[in-house]
């Protein structure tokens, strides 16, 4: 860490000197502990469909009545985080050149926003919006004639992009993405490595990238993720679930099919993807994708803060099944590893002032998955460059992701968690190298390996399921196996 003062973003004071010593101290002492207890442990879709929004004032009579108070919605709603989110991404990007590069920045760039590179040149500004789409139209109503959506099939995911029209000569590109510090983060960072990959044609008529990084703003709704979670549950009249699988939905759904569950109720907003089954032989079940990324990162954390504040009672089992990069150990691609601990990222405070900075996770998948792992959450993959690879190596971490911490944390944080059974499981997709000359396995090849590992995954739900009670495995043997499509 340098030496200039870094926020606390729960408090907004800036520290400095002797407290980032204290902090280093305190992660080195955590991760020694880490180093004994990774010793001791060795031996040990089809989605529902809606309406996409696309209005205007000449054609839409009804949007008078609201662009009256849009304004003042927007002032009281929405929040200005350009200047910390923008420091954070070019520090980050100027630390993955200094450091080398350990995944293809080029394709997590262009994979998005390549094709919309157009209209993101052209923008008067470019303008993230984190929140619940309908909140974020209806607050800048009355600074657009027009706001359309660039593609109006587009499934609501992680983000989505509009037109705004201010006039004849001038329009935004307007980002509407998951409300979260590093969905923003991550989305900035795509945009900066989108104009510095930018082909010789574009930058012939190109004005400079400072210029370009100086139109693009950045405002998170005051609605919190966990706000999103709470009033999607009564919405849907979710309720005391005994189960909660989150991560790889399809794969949990047709083990559930395979055992003779009948087919699920599916919800879908821009907040939440699920499955909830009512009565899955006697049982409610809850089954949350990560598809779309929208518990991406500490929003993961807010999911469960959200079950443990609504529902009457705990869930008395949580899977959480997610993917997860390894670091400096290939090998590890394909695999799925069973993390013991899990610390979170250095570089960053966590979510509140009391959290930890590395827990010890009450991991039942432990039992059952041969490989276990300390594990590390971080806040972009931009931070993983080949210096830090070596460091994380050095220091026994084997394998990373974006949301663990924040879904341990979570849990360790609330006085019910220990009603609650909990079973962690990664699929290994990408390889973080030490060195440069180590053949590098990046998130180009991440899709191929989820492809290629559906049958290895749906026999870790299945030894899970059995582990917790809801289906017996003998049970799935003795069926005829159902080949789901994936829909």
């Amino acid at each position: 860490m340098s030496g200039a003062p870094q926020k606390n973003p729960s408090t907004g004071i800036a520290v400095r000197g002797s407290q980032e010593n204290n902090l280093r101290k305190r992660t080195w002492t955590i991760l020694a502990v880490i180093s004994a207890a990774i010793c001791l442990s060795s031996g040990a879709f089809s989605e529902d469909n809606f309406s996409q929004s696309s209005w205007s004032k000449d054609r839409n009579p009804a949007y008078q009545f609201e662009a009256r108070s849009a304004a003042n919605e927007f002032e009281g709603q929405f929040h200005d985080y350009t200047k910390e989110i923008a420091a954070r991404a070019l520090a980050l990007i100027d630390r993955n050149k200094r450091e080398g590069a350990a995944l293809d920045q080029r394709w997590y760039a262009l994979r998005r926003f390549g094709e919309n590179l157009e209209q993101i040149l052209k923008a008067t500004e470019v303008r993230f919006y984190g929140g619940r789409e309908p909140e974020v139209l209806r607050a800048i109503a009355s600074q657009y004639v027009s706001l359309d959506p660039i593609d109006a099939d587009e499934d609501w995911g992680e983000i989505r992009f509009f037109a705004g029209r201010r006039h004849a000569n001038s329009s935004d590109l307007v980002i509407i993405g998951q409300n979260g510090r590093e969905v923003a983060l991550k989305t900035v960072i795509r945009l900066a490595y989108l104009v510095k990959f930018m082909d010789d044609k574009n930058k012939r008529g190109f004005i400079g990238f400072d210029s370009f990084f100086r139109k693009v703003k950045v405002y998170l709704s005051s609605t919190s993720a966990q706000q999103e979670f709470i009033s999607f549950f009564h919405q849907y009249q979710i309720t005391d679930p005994d189960v909660v699988m989150i991560g790889f939905q399809r794969d949990a759904r047709a083990v559930l099919t395979q055992a003779g569950i009948g087919e699920p109720e599916r919800y879908s907003s821009d907040s939440l993807r699920v499955n909830w089954y009512p009565n899955a032989n006697g049982k409610k079940i809850l089954l949350v994708s990560i598809n779309g990324n929208r518990i991406f990162a500490s929003r993961a954390g807010e999911l469960i803060e959200a079950m443990l504040e609504t529902f009457r009672s705990p869930p008395r089992t949580i899977v959480f099944f997610g993917s997860s990069g390894a670091i400096d150990s290939p090998q590890l691609l394909g695999q799925i590893v069973a993390p013991t601990i899990v610390a979170l990222q250095e570089n960053f405070a966590p979510d509140r002032h009391d959290a930890k900075l590395a827990h010890i996770i009450r991991n039942r998948a432990a039992t059952v998955v041969p490989i276990k792992t300390a594990h590390m959450s971080v806040e972009s993959i931009v931070v993983e460059t080949l210096n830090w690879a070596a460091t994380n190596s050095q220091r026994r971490i084997m394998t990373v992701d974006q949301e663990l911490f924040h879904v341990i944390n979570a849990l360790n944080a609330s006085p019910r968690a220990s009603q609650t059974e909990l079973f962690v499981g990664l699929l290994v997709t990408d390889n973080v190298p030490a060195t440069s000359g180590f053949p590098e396995t990046s998130f180009q090849c991440a899709e191929d390996v989820i492809a290629r590992t559906g049958a290895v995954r749906r026999q870790f739900f299945t030894k899970i399921l059995d582990q917790a009670g809801i289906i017996p495995q003998s049970y799935l043997v003795m069926r005829p196996k159902i080949h789901m499509k994936n829909k």
